[in-house]
């Protein structure tokens, strides 16, 4: 079931500014045309309170990677370096970089899949294949990690709502997939509505238990409409730490000015 809807706080709550029809029509094209940028400030997409988000390019790999590592393996599980991505693998998925001070403090990746499809389909390949079937256009968000000592709340949803936005805006995906470690499902299902679709397995690239998560985009679009920056009492999703509808405009502009200076 989704999040049920808070009462708008304010006309800037009710309604959210759409991505422009030229901006879908430019964004897929250019994301297929990605090439280094030299100017790390092209990068950039978002700039909150004392962290800001930007796309991981060839020179900030070995930073990401080592996040990624340290808190994997304080979780106890496995992770081997991902290495520099493929051109199919380029087009096919964003790694996304929180910085604040310039140090990395989190990191999330947003992939479509390539002709192997996505890396959940490993362990849950008969659990998504229905959606392919029905026409759906799948997506999954892996490798996020989050430093505990530097990041916050906000950096988190942030990190999530930008995401998002690439998700469904950029690669126009329909249904997103995670894999989770069991005892984190109970924040997703509660806090962002995402639902158990498969049962608990054993997930062979960190040698750890996971289950499948499933949310519907559209869905989610909206729960971010409604709930997104909503700071009242009676928000008690995660949602109220994403982006606010304004936030949100200035993001989708920055993605659209990246993406054409990688074109």
């Amino acid at each position: 079931m989704p999040l049920t809807p808070m009462p708008a706080a304010g006309s800037q709550y009710s309604t959210r500014a759409p991505l422009h029809p030229a901006m879908v029509g430019s964004i897929g094209p250019a994301l297929r045309r990605l090439r280094l940028v030299t100017d790390p400030t092209a990068q950039t997409l978002l700039k909150k309170n004392d962290f800001v988000i930007r796309l991981t390019d060839e020179r900030r790999v070995d930073e990401v990677q080592m996040l990624v590592t340290r808190m994997y393996h304080q979780r106890g599980y496995v992770t081997t370096s991902a290495g520099r991505d493929s051109p199919a693998q380029q087009r096919s998925c964003v790694t996304l970089e929180a910085l604040r001070n310039g140090r990395t403090i989190g990191t999330l990746t947003v992939n479509v899949g390539d002709h192997r499809g996505l890396n959940a389909e490993e362990l849950y390949a008969s659990e998504i294949g229905p959606y392919r079937r029905g026409g759906a256009r799948v997506c999954e968000f892996t490798r996020l990690a989050m430093d505990g000592d530097g990041s916050s709340k906000e950096a988190l949803a942030s990190l999530f709502h930008v995401g998002f936005a690439f998700a469904f805006r950029v690669f126009q995906a329909s249904d997103l997939f995670i894999e989770v470690n069991p005892r984190h499902a109970l924040f997703y299902r509660r806090k962002l509505g995402f639902h158990a679709i498969g049962e608990e397995r054993t997930c062979p690239r960190v040698c750890a238990p996971a289950v499948l998560l499933h949310k519907d985009l559209a869905v989610c679009a909206e729960e971010v409409r409604h709930l997104g920056g909503c700071r009242i009492p009676s928000n008690k999703s995660f949602y109220a730490f994403v982006l606010t509808p304004d936030e949100e405009a200035c993001l989708l502009q920055n993605i659209a000015r990246t993406l054409a200076l990688r074109s």
